[in-house]
């Protein structure tokens, strides 16, 4: 049985910050909570791929978590592929994906969301 995931404002929000946004969500312990998508954005995976691609990012940042103390707290991850740039930012309490063109300045998008005074 789906579950409704609501859209929320701060992710609308941050996908109006740059056309080269596709997607915004919002991970929290290991789920995907809340995401907005652009309307003519045309999905690139199938819900059971969405949802595999959502856990391999926290898988990822769980992992990212041991070097914390000799490397520092990590801020966020990009994975660069042909067909979509994928962003991950690091927040407090969980993280912030994005899926992007591949060709996105990902460092201006970044810079753009936390600049953003909106709780995430």
């Amino acid at each position: 049985m789906a579950q409704r995931i609501k859209q929320a404002d701060p992710c609308m929000q941050i996908l109006n910050l740059n056309e080269d946004i596709r997607f915004v969500g919002r991970i929290k312990d290991g789920k995907l909570i809340t995401f907005t998508r652009k309307p003519l954005a045309t999905p690139l995976l199938d819900e059971e791929l969405s949802n595999m691609v959502h856990y391999q990012a926290s898988v990822k940042a769980s992992w990212d978590e041991m070097f914390n103390e000799k490397l520092g707290k990590t801020n966020w991850m990009i994975t660069s592929k042909e067909k979509v740039k994928l962003i991950t930012l690091f927040l407090d309490d969980g993280l912030l994906i994005l899926s992007t063109h591949p060709d996105s300045n990902h460092d201006d998008i970044i810079a753009q969301i936390q600049s953003l005074n909106a709780k995430i």
